[in-house]
């Protein structure tokens, strides 16, 4: 299933590194765009009069992926206001820049309709740009003003238009702007530090799992939480997939208990919770799928137009015997997934295909 669906689960146990002693914040000069090649568009520079946003990528990345359509969008409402590089970095192997990079902008088309440029062999890019800003992780967007200083950092979906128009206004306050960021910053450490806490205690599970021990792996989960409540919203999706693929006894009552936690009151965490279920046919009892199902319509009644959550639960419905409302509910999918820009092309055909399964 795509890796854009909901976070993965190993995604919990890991960080990537962060560091507070960051030698380039919001306030600070930019600097240079040293890269190897233009693949798309023309070379850019600073203080030409003009905003840039500098977007880092790679070709394997999910959400970068589905972040694409939406730089597309802002590079056209902004145009000829702001500038909009897409610099791909962190590719698998060197041969990949001159190869994949360029393949993938020429697959995309208009979809990718900004200037895109790859990472040097001296790694400039990842080195002055994303390291010294403390990002780890990609997609990482950086705003650069008219006098050719950062003046936001952050995910491209997560602010970014908000930000290019509080510059563009002559509202934006950089001072106060990175003293936000710092705090940001602080609660990443704080959170660094409680995976790290989960991780050692997450050992004994994760060599249970591995070993296809899956009652051991769900008694280890037990004991987490017996020990420490709080751990429950972050440990107890390892004891549904100790349940799912060992089919333990009780999977259906368990599903019960999850639907009524508070952490289940967000439609991206039943997403999960059900997929884990349903995603592989692992032959589960008509009890489990139909309490699947169950989760899965109280997903939908959070968050009814959400696409990918319905593309889940038609699925639910599927495995628990409901043919006919499981193809109601996938060809309803699909529509509204062909109108989400963005959805990535590859899950809307995947989604298709399933409707396909189901007789559509």
């Amino acid at each position: 299933m795509k890796l854009t669906r909901f976070l993965a689960i190993s995604s919990l146990l890991v960080l990537a590194s962060l560091s507070l002693a960051q030698t380039l914040n919001i306030g600070d000069k930019a600097p240079k765009l040293n890269v190897t090649d233009w693949v798309k568009g023309k070379k850019q520079t600073f203080g030409n009069g003009k905003l840039t946003v500098v977007e880092f990528w790679a070709t394997w990345c999910g959400p970068c992926k589905v972040s694409i359509p939406h730089l597309t969008e802002m590079a056209h409402k902004y145009k000829g206001k702001v500038n909009f590089v897409g610099v791909s970095i962190s590719e698998s192997k060197p041969e990949d820049y001159k190869t994949k990079v360029p393949a993938f902008v020429k697959e995309y088309g208009e979809k990718m309709d900004y200037n895109v440029a790859t990472e040097g062999p001296n790694k400039f890019m990842s080195t002055n740009w994303m390291k010294a800003a403390g990002e780890g992780g990609i997609p990482t967007a950086f705003l650069v003003d008219k006098n050719g200083k950062i003046a936001w950092i952050g995910h491209p979906m997560d602010g970014l238009d908000k930000a290019i128009d509080s510059v563009l206004s002559g509202k934006a306050n950089l001072t106060a702007m990175r003293a936000e960021r710092a705090k940001a910053k602080m609660g990443e450490m704080e959170q660094q530090k409680a995976m790290q806490k989960l991780q050692a205690k997450m050992e004994p599970v994760m060599k249970a799992l591995q070993a296809k021990k899956f009652q051991d792996a769900a008694d280890e989960v037990d004991k987490i939480i017996a020990s420490d409540a709080a751990m429950k919203p972050m440990v107890s999706q390892y004891k549904l997939i100790a349940m799912v693929q060992g089919n333990l006894p009780g999977l259906d009552s368990y599903l019960n208990e999850l639907g009524n936690e508070d952490f289940a009151k967000d439609p991206m965490m039943l997403n999960q919770i059900v997929w884990t279920v349903v995603e592989m046919d692992f032959k589960l009892s008509s009890e489990a799928y139909g309490a699947a199902a169950k989760l899965g319509e109280k997903m939908m009644s959070m968050d009814p137009k959400n696409a990918m959550n319905m593309d889940t639960y038609a699925l639910a419905l599927w495995r628990s015997g409901d043919k006919a409302k499981a193809l109601e509910t996938q060809k309803m999918a699909v529509s509204l997934a062909g109108a989400d820009k963005n959805i990535p092309a590859e899950t809307v055909q995947e989604m298709k295909d399933r409707l396909k399964q189901f007789g559509g």
